[in-house]
């Protein structure tokens, strides 16, 4: 069995209405190319005119991230391209992707996933707030967000199903 990603599921039910929805993902690829570049780009060019206050690594970092970033958006839209001109794979993937039996595996790890990550999240910020205190404020800051977007999005959904 494939692990399937958080943002693959669908609910398409022909090979059309599943080719707009990868069409649709290639937009989001492409803005994920766009931003891997802008992150790069922005790295190397404060390394070459020496205008950041960072360190070499962290620069390093940010140039890294940027390029996998653009690469993995490239390598998903060339994926998602070969899938729309095959016929049987663009149905094979529509079938693996609309399963309830996969969507319900994912939804259950996603939500303790998640759980792991807040956990986490709150025990840094608590135990690296005391080395470096600005550390408690972005991650409880983070973990306010998280909290906020999911009771937003949760009565968003719960009004349209």
């Amino acid at each position: 069995m494939k692990i399937k990603g958080i943002f693959c599921g669908t609910t398409a039910a022909t090979n059309e209405e599943y080719r707009k929805i990868v069409k649709g993902r290639n937009k989001y690829m492409a803005v994920l190319i766009i931003v891997g570049i802008v992150i790069a780009a922005a790295a190397f060019i404060a390394d070459a005119k020496g205008v950041a206050a960072l360190p070499e690594y962290m620069l390093g970092v940010y140039a890294g991230a940027g390029t996998g970033i653009a690469v993995a958006g490239v390598i998903l839209m060339v994926r998602n391209l070969m899938l729309l001109k095959d016929e049987k794979k663009l149905k094979e993937s529509r079938l693996e992707n609309s399963d309830e039996r996969l969507s319900e595996i994912s939804n259950h790890a996603l939500k303790s996933a998640f759980g792991v990550m807040l956990i986490a999240t709150l025990a840094v910020s608590m135990i690296g707030g005391i080395f470096y205190p600005i550390l408690v404020k972005m991650l409880l800051f983070i973990l306010m967000c998280f909290m906020l977007s999911y009771i937003v999005s949760f009565r968003i959904y719960e009004r349209k199903m």
